[in-house]
C-alpha cells in the first residue's frame, strides 16, 4: 500500500501499528502488505474495532496490537495479539469484503488464479496495477 495511505492509518491508531517496532515481536515494520484498493475495508474495520478493542483493552489492562495485516490466498488476512469473539466477527466480515473488492482500486472484483491468486477487477485482472 501507498506511504501516504499507511500513514493515515498509523497516524489514527498509533498504539495498534507499531511500524518502528523490532520484527521479532511484530511484522508492522515491513507495512501494510496489500493494494491500496482495500484501504477502505481497513480504515472501516479500524473504526468499527475501536469500542470493542477500548472494552477489551479495560478489562484485561493491555494495549491492543496489530501484528500483521497483508494479502494472502486473494484476500485480506488482519493478525493481532488479542481478540474477543466480536473482534474476530469484524475482523472476518473485513476479510470477506475483501474477496469481493479489487485490490488496486477498491471496485467489485473476484479472486483469480494463474499462478499468484488476487482479487482483481475486469481492469486489473489481467496483472495490470
Amino acid at each position: 500500500m501507498k506511504e501516504e495511505l499507511e500513514r493515515k492509518l498509523v497516524e489514527r491508531w498509533p498504539t495498534w501499528f507499531d511500524v518502528n517496532g523490532s520484527i521479532k515481536r511484530t511484522l508492522m515494520p515491513f507495512g501494510f502488505e496489500h493494494g491500496d484498493g482495500w484501504f477502505g475495508i481497513v480504515w472501516r474495520l479500524c473504526e468499527q474495532l475501536e469500542p470493542a478493542v477500548n472494552r477489551l483493552e479495560k478489562e484485561t489492562g493491555r494495549k491492543f496490537e496489530v501484528f500483521q495485516v497483508k494479502e494472502k490466498f486473494g484476500g485480506l488476512r488482519f493478525y493481532c495479539d488479542s481478540s474477543t469473539d466480536e473482534i474476530d466477527a469484524l475482523i472476518r466480515t473485513a476479510e470477506e469484503e475483501s474477496t469481493r473488492t479489487c485490490d488496486v482500486c477498491g471496485r467489485k472484483g473476484t479472486t483469480r488464479g494463474g499462478g499468484w491468486i488476487r482479487t482483481r477487477c475486469d481492469e486489473h485482472g489481467d496483472g495490470n496495477a
